[in-house]
């Protein structure tokens, strides 16, 4: 596992060092490097993952472009029946976006990863923005597959939609309504995970800071209803130290089980206590089927820019 960290953490030097070197004859070329760390507990067993990454970026009126390189530490996948192992990862990234005006952005990305127990992913993802006065509207999707092997092999192919539009009230401040949804197909148990959810905040322009925060509110295809919040804050100095936290509190409250065959709430198996029925979420450590939850993640970014 030293090996494998110490590996990308060469490959990341290196990285910066050309990117640093491209600034000296490239205009519009920009680079950064950072470091990301989430702590999540409440769902699945406490963890606490990091990322190394630097970036490559080349910025023109009309155009952007960027190549990342990333060593994800200690990432949590599960086995869709309750248990989680971690492994350590590499990937690399690209993503451009065209300009058409100040009316619309448009761009797309692909990613790539692998690491431990025989993980590869592999990420396709569309993104644009309609500017029409203080008004934008954003639109996101995304399509992920994943494969490893935890005691036997195990595909995952995941897409992901978001929506969301904000008003800009004034220099300082802006409101937000979202929605997104997230499906997860676990081919090998034969079953999908979804999650709907919406979310109203605002955020708080000062300066180089940003302060947001938001309510949610959701269900998911086992029949939880999801209600959470969210703070946090982002922050630059001197245009070269980019500093983000974000706490957000999610409690999943259970579907009630009314019956012994587990037609209640969505459940199978025995009174909704067997671990595997249709829509489960496979994420959820297994003795909180049917229980009511809260579930915690901190996530908290350091960046610098060159």
């Amino acid at each position: 596992m030293f090996c494998l960290s110490k590996k990308y953490i060469i490959l990341i030097v290196v990285s910066i060092v050309i990117c640093k070197s491209s600034l000296l004859f490239a205009e519009g070329f920009s680079s950064e490097i950072g470091i990301k760390s989430n702590y999540s507990s409440g769902m699945s067993s406490s963890n606490v993952n990091y990322r190394l990454f630097t970036k490559l970026l080349y910025s023109i009126s009309f155009f952007k472009s960027q190549i990342m390189g990333t060593f994800i530490g200690n990432e949590q996948i599960t086995d869709g029946l309750g248990n989680f192992r971690t492994i350590n990862a590499g990937q690399g990234l690209v993503k451009a976006q065209c300009n058409l005006g100040d009316l619309l952005e448009l761009g797309g990305n692909y990613s790539q990863s692998k690491g431990g127990m025989s993980y590869v992913a592999y990420n396709y993802g569309l993104f644009g923005s309609l500017y029409i006065n203080q008004i934008t509207f954003d639109i996101d999707y995304s399509y992920n597959t994943k494969k490893y092997d935890y005691n036997g092999f195990i595909n995952i192919n995941e897409h992901y939609f978001a929506g969301s539009f904000s008003y800009e009230c004034n220099d300082n401040v802006d409101y937000e309504l979202e929605y997104n949804y997230k499906a997860n197909e676990f081919e090998e148990l034969s079953y999908t995970y979804s999650v709907n959810r919406g979310r109203a905040g605002m955020s708080i322009y000062s300066n180089n800071s940003i302060y947001m925060g938001g309510v949610t509110l959701g269900k998911d295809s086992g029949d939880y209803y999801i209600i959470g919040g969210d703070f946090g804050f982002s922050v630059r100095f001197k245009d070269t130290i980019k500093l983000i936290a974000l706490y957000a509190l999610d409690y999943y409250n259970a579907p009630s089980v009314t019956t012994s065959t587990g037609t209640g709430g969505g459940h199978g198996g025995q009174s909704g206590t067997e671990y595997g029925y249709k829509g489960m979420n496979p994420y959820m450590r297994s003795d909180l089927i049917g229980k009511s939850f809260f579930c915690h993640s901190i996530n908290v970014s350091l960046s610098f820019i060159f």
